[in-house]
């Protein structure tokens, strides 16, 4: 959709900080934020939710090294146990996560 209209609003120099911390924090940019909140779409904010998809970006990256390896013949058995235990935790705090929001 073309975006071609504006509007100026006028706001207190803490409501600037805190809407776009909120955005920031939505990953959103300061326009998108703003107007999914006034069009009524939900604009869920999960503290923590950062975190975990570092560490799953980390476990995705390893699994994606021993694959290479495997494939090049440096490796031919993997102790999947560590992966499951982390796969499991993960999923643990993301349903803990979500639990929150709903």
């Amino acid at each position: 959709m073309k975006k071609e209209e504006f509007i100026r609003i006028r706001v207190a120099g803490w409501q600037k900080k805190y809407i776009s911390l909120q955005a920031e924090k939505a990953h959103k940019s300061l326009s998108q934020y703003v107007r999914d909140a006034a069009m009524d779409k939900d604009v869920t904010v999960i503290d923590g939710v950062d975190d975990l998809i570092r560490e799953l970006r980390r476990q995705g990256n390893n699994l994606n090294q021993l694959v290479v390896m495997a494939r090049q013949g440096h490796i031919e058995l993997v102790n999947m146990e560590p992966f499951m235990e982390v796969y499991e935790n993960t999923w643990q705090t993301l349903n803990s996560l979500l639990s929150r929001v709903g």
